[in-house]
């Protein structure tokens, strides 16, 4: 396959519930299997995200562009979402940036509006041949209609660590929201899963995620599958869909996404 590109933190409406799957160098091949995270964007690559041609007299590129767009659905009691999404990214030797925005379609409860918008960055590094490492900071920026935001920046540093083995990868991650609206209470963000590369095409995961609401501190568990499929070498898809596993979590959250690399 060609280089390509995938970040994914899916956020919940009314609780951050993050997923742990990460391409930080843009390139197609989840963070958890590549072992050559900094290969450049037009440098075909083999299953492990490792070269397979030599690369240009002109050396290679030092940054790496990538565009997403997509659409989602949350549900939760009485309430019901449709949104659409775009976001882009930038990766250079590593170093990782993205800003994310999300506007509500439709909604049971208010009008069509803008919804906040999140800016990431990160620094991705294998520890050992098998063991990845990705420490990031997010910002919340408030973007939204009135209906949408509280008008506060919120600050989440995260860490996520995966190690691979043979075709599987077992990952883990964790984050700390610092609210900027005192009316809110600071939230703990958990998450641990399996994924696994059915084909070169196909790679599918599943994780256990638990986050604290930041209104009263309790924790609220959740299911998380996803799924990425490489249409074309700069053409992809990915679906994330979260499940609510207590009575006090969102009940249902889907994700769909098509990506560009370039």
């Amino acid at each position: 396959m060609r280089k390509g590109a995938l970040l994914i933190a899916g956020v919940c409406v009314c609780w951050q519930v993050v997923f742990a799957f990460q391409d930080s160098d843009l390139d197609g091949v989840e963070d958890s299997k590549d072992k050559c995270p900094n290969t450049p964007i037009l440098v075909l690559v083999d299953k492990d995200g490792c070269p397979i041609e030599r690369e240009s007299k002109r050396g290679p590129r030092k940054g790496k562009f990538y565009l997403r767009v997509g659409g989602g659905y949350f549900k939760d009691e009485g309430e019901e979402r449709t949104y659409s999404l775009v976001s882009i990214a930038y990766s250079y030797r590593g170093f990782y940036t993205s800003f994310t925005t999300r506007y509500y379609l439709s909604s049971k409860r208010y009008d069509p509006g803008m919804g906040d918008s999140s800016l990431f960055f990160g620094y991705s590094k294998f520890l050992t041949k098998r063991l990845y490492t990705l420490p990031g900071i997010r910002f919340k920026l408030p973007t939204g209609a009135d209906q949408y935001t509280n008008g506060k920046v919120d600050i989440t540093p995260s860490l996520v660590l995966d190690y691979i083995l043979d075709g599987y990868d077992v990952f883990t991650y964790f984050s700390y929201t610092f609210r900027g609206d005192s009316r809110l209470k600071d939230t703990f963000s958990g998450s641990v899963g399996m994924g696994y590369d059915f084909t070169r095409k196909l790679y599918g995961s599943l994780s256990l995620d638990i986050t604290q609401s930041s209104y009263d501190k309790k924790y609220n568990a959740y299911i998380s599958l996803f799924a990425l499929y490489d249409i074309t070498k700069k053409l992809y898809t990915t679906l994330s869909y979260t499940k609510g596993l207590d009575r006090e979590a969102a009940d249902h959250s889907l994700t769909v996404r098509l990506g560009i690399r370039f």
